[in-house]
């Protein structure tokens, strides 16, 4: 319960605090005394927008206080304690500032929170009925929502499971139309996809053959020359009418041998001589080798440069390397595959979208069960309530219709019944129903909305211009 609220600044309160008692509680006076800035100070505190425009003369800011008892309210203590708000000893203060410039802050126990949170928090601490709250039972579609928060825990978990039904079923319906609708564009795109497959499949890349491709035009294209200076090696190696660096070496070697007779300490660079004449010996016999593989040979020349051509032309369409267009070409694959469903595949898709029909609707059939017992108890509590209200010979019942098409909320359409004198048949409540009789039924609901709560629930219910269209007895 709300056990002391304080305001400091706030629009053309310069300071005010009231301790309301336990029970029913009624603020009176006349029009401009003050009335709706209380209630607008108690909506700050449960969450609502905050306003510049709030902030007072005495100051450059506005500051809202509450206190609130939560001994009796297990769901705001659950909630504090999962956002690791510390709620003492079943109490909690909330404090709101609201600065010249339209920022507000937001402190839960002295902790600094967020309104989001704050907002949350406030649907557990108060109810408010606003004065045009009434205007909300002329439209049969909210009638729904207050048979619906009649249920008890059992109900909204049959209304959550149908709506969740409700999602799959849709999202399946959307995947079917899509793929239905999209039909030509998937036909064309997949023949894209197929002739670039081809393409590229055509041409048999491997990994890096561009790059090895080129090397050996380059080889080609400066066959001769290369020839010449591999032949050069060669000779300088072995020499023609010279001595030859190899026979050079042979010869050191031939006078390190004979030191070596004489002074073992030269062993270790005699073999190293050794060692470099077997190296020359093998580089001699590769340069020659090359130089005899270098043939000019324009038909490969031809052949290469044809090839080069090919996969310059993949590469200005698919990508800048040979391994770019081997990426792409995995890509394609997964697309075509995605795309190329079968007969079957469809099939399955159809068969899924009426397996999920069915789940919905038979989810749906236990939730409008549910709800035509619950609203049997539903308008007996009301009209107890209305016969509390001067309204001792009213009736009051839920008309249904069935929604053959179903909705995210079910297979129901729901509208509020209503006679208020003897022999007057059962009507539309918005069709039939005065602004006084229509006053007294929100209040009505409101009272057996306010029974039916489970676990607590917000404790403080406000109603602004309760009196609205009652008189008399009432």
């Amino acid at each position: 319960m709300l056990l002391e609220l304080r305001i400091d600044n706030f629009a053309l309160i310069e300071r005010a605090e009231i301790a309301p008692g336990a029970g029913f509680n009624v603020l009176t006076g006349e029009t401009g005394a003050g009335k709706s800035i209380l209630i607008q100070a108690l909506g700050l505190l449960i969450g609502e927008r905050a306003s510049s425009e709030q902030v007072g003369p005495g100051g450059n800011k506005a500051v809202i206080e509450g206190a609130f008892d939560l001994a009796d309210n297990a769901p705001a203590r659950r909630f504090l304690e999962e956002n690791g708000i510390d709620s003492g000893e079943d109490a909690l203060i909330i404090a709101r500032e609201i600065e010249g410039n339209g920022r507000s802050r937001v402190r839960l126990n002295g902790r600094l929170s967020t309104a989001t949170i704050l907002r949350d928090l406030g649907e557990l601490l108060v109810d408010f009925h606003g004065q045009h709250e009434n205007q909300k039972l002329l439209h049969s579609e909210a009638h729904l929502e207050y048979l619906d928060a009649f249920g008890n825990k059992a109900h909204t978990k049959l209304r959550s499971q149908a709506r969740d039904s409700y999602t799959v079923w849709r999202e399946a319906r959307r995947a079917l139309a899509e793929l239905s609708s999209n039909e030509k564009e998937r036909a064309q795109r997949l023949d894209t996809l197929q002739f670039q497959l081809s393409e590229i499949e055509g041409a048999s890349l491997e990994s890096g053959e561009d790059d090895t491709l080129l090397e050996e035009r380059g080889r080609l294209m400066n066959a001769e020359k290369l020839r010449e200076s591999a032949s050069m090696s060669v000779g300088m190696l072995y020499g023609d009418e010279e001595m030859g660096a190899i026979s050079m070496a042979r010869q050191s070697l031939k006078a390190a041998r004979d030191l070596e007779e004489t002074d073992g300490s030269v062993s270790e660079w005699v073999e190293q001589l050794q060692s470099a004449i077997l190296e020359l010996e093998d580089a001699a016999a590769s340069a020659r080798a090359y130089a005899e593989s270098l043939e000019a040979d324009p038909g490969r020349l031809d052949q290469i440069e044809s090839r080069l051509s090919r996969i310059n032309r993949l590469k200005r369409k698919y990508g800048g390397t040979v391994a770019e267009i081997l990426e792409y070409r995995a890509q394609i694959e997964t697309e075509i595959s995605g795309l190329s469903l079968s007969d079957e595949q469809i099939q399955e898709l159809r068969d899924e979208v009426a397996a999920k029909k069915a789940a919905y609707f038979a989810q749906a059939e236990k939730l409008s069960a549910n709800r035509q017992k619950l609203a049997l108890e539903f308008a007996s509590e009301v009209v107890t309530q209305l016969s509390s209200l001067a309204m001792d010979k009213a009736r009051f019942e839920l008309g249904f219709e069935r929604l053959e098409k179903g909705s995210p909320e079910g297979l129901d359409k729901i509208e509020f019944l209503f006679s208020a004198n003897p022999g007057q048949s059962l009507r539309p409540l918005a069709k039939i129903a005065s602004g006084g009789e229509i006053s007294r039924v929100m209040l009505g609901l409101r009272s057996v909305l306010r029974d039916r709560r489970d676990e607590g629930g917000a404790p403080v219910v406000v109603f602004d211009e309760i009196d609205t269209g009652i008189g008399g007895l009432t």
